[in-house]
């Protein structure tokens, strides 16, 4: 199922962002370190909201998080175990709205798009496939 794939991959960025031994070096331009991956996996999870609301024609519904009066945060200096938790209620939230959808939500395609492959269940293939491999390349490299 999506949603547990989803809440897998969660866990794994979530016990590496709150590893003390995180390293926090960048891997070399144009490479990310750990936390600025898993600061981008977690906007992702937000943005996805986005793109399902175009999608399935619905108000949006993406959970807001915390900037601190900051919202031209820089990943690199973002707190990584406040990090995980951001990506934690961002992927459950999402978790949850995969988790009730019908055959019919994930074979609906982006009216947006002239190719009608481009569905739901298509772009969140697209958005685990994203998830999981960014994960294995931020353990490879921790």
């Amino acid at each position: 199922m999506v949603a547990d794939a989803l809440r897998e991959y969660t866990a794994g960025w979530q016990r590496l962002l709150r590893a003390p031994e995180l390293d926090d070096r960048r891997a070399g331009l144009p490479a990310w370190s750990p936390l600025e991956s898993g600061c981008h996996v977690r906007d992702m999870c937000l943005l996805f909201h986005t793109r399902l609301d175009a999608i399935l024609g619905e108000s949006a519904i993406a959970p807001r998080i915390s900037t601190e009066g900051d919202t031209l945060r820089r990943y690199q200096d973002e707190d990584p175990r406040q990090v995980a938790e951001e990506l934690g209620r961002a992927a459950v939230t999402l978790a949850r709205r995969l988790a009730a959808f019908t055959a019919e939500d994930w074979d609906r395609a982006d009216p947006r798009l002239a190719d009608p492959r481009l569905t739901v269940g298509f772009f969140t293939r697209h958005l685990l496939h994203d998830i999981a491999h960014d994960l294995a390349e931020a353990e490879r490299d921790q």
